[in-house]
């Protein structure tokens, strides 16, 4: 049977030739929408927009990660300057992240905040798409940058990824932050170890030139034979 709605018997569909041209009207008004990025709005007070992180402050206790309810943020160990960091930091997924700000207010130091600056396009690259997951810098500079060009754009122009594991943020004035990620979660991740030769190893190093001279003896024997 095919689908009915209730009370369709009583919708009386009247052809009209005027209504399809009540639309021109509009053509005379001014647009509601706001045309980015040539125009800006400015955002509310407090207004939660992306999130920043203060690395000496935070402690790695992962509270942020655990209230999340969109399960945005990963604990994640960086390595500055050659030296591991001493806590893991958050790092936050904003394909998931819902702006609650649940993670700022249960923050125990007051490292994890958020600013106004609220806009962030990309053109659907992979690499582009780096700008969405990514570790919160200094509040201090997010808010200088903000002074700067006033249009509450995202700080990073682009997040580059090098071979060895170095990631570099190319922020908007110019400048760089470089870290390696080396693990996830909240324990160190482990040195790998030097594979020590074992017993069996050894020897079989030492039958191996044993077993090349007894083949060369029994050539020996079949060409003199």
């Amino acid at each position: 049977m095919p689908a009915r709605v209730v009370g369709e018997e009583k919708v009386k569909i009247k052809k009209s030739f005027v209504k399809p041209w009540m639309g021109i009207k509009y053509l005379f008004k001014k647009p509601v929408t706001i045309k980015i990025p040539f125009e800006k709005i400015e955002p509310a007070p407090k207004y939660r927009g992306f999130h920043t992180l203060d690395w000496k402050k935070c402690v790695g206790c992962n509270f942020c990660g655990q209230i999340c309810p969109a399960r945005a943020i990963e604990m994640t160990w960086l390595e500055v300057d050659g030296k591991m960091e001493k806590r893991p930091h958050p790092k936050v997924d904003y394909g998931r992240c819902t702006f609650c700000q649940f993670c700022v207010d249960v923050c125990p130091t007051g490292a994890l905040g958020f600013t106004e600056a609220y806009y962030l396009s990309t053109g659907g690259s992979e690499e582009d798409l780096e700008l969405f997951n990514w570790v919160p810098i200094h509040p201090d500079k997010v808010r200088e940058l903000n002074e700067k060009f006033g249009d509450y754009r995202f700080p990073v122009e682009k997040i580059e990824k090098k071979a060895d594991g170095t990631y570099v943020y190319h922020l908007r004035d110019g400048s760089t932050i470089e870290f390696k990620i080396l693990g996830y979660g909240i324990r160190p991740p482990k040195k790998p170890t030097p594979t020590k030769p074992t017993a069996k190893t050894a020897e079989k190093k030492e039958t191996k030139p044993a077993e090349k001279k007894e083949n060369v003896k029994q050539a020996e024997k079949k060409e003199g034979a």
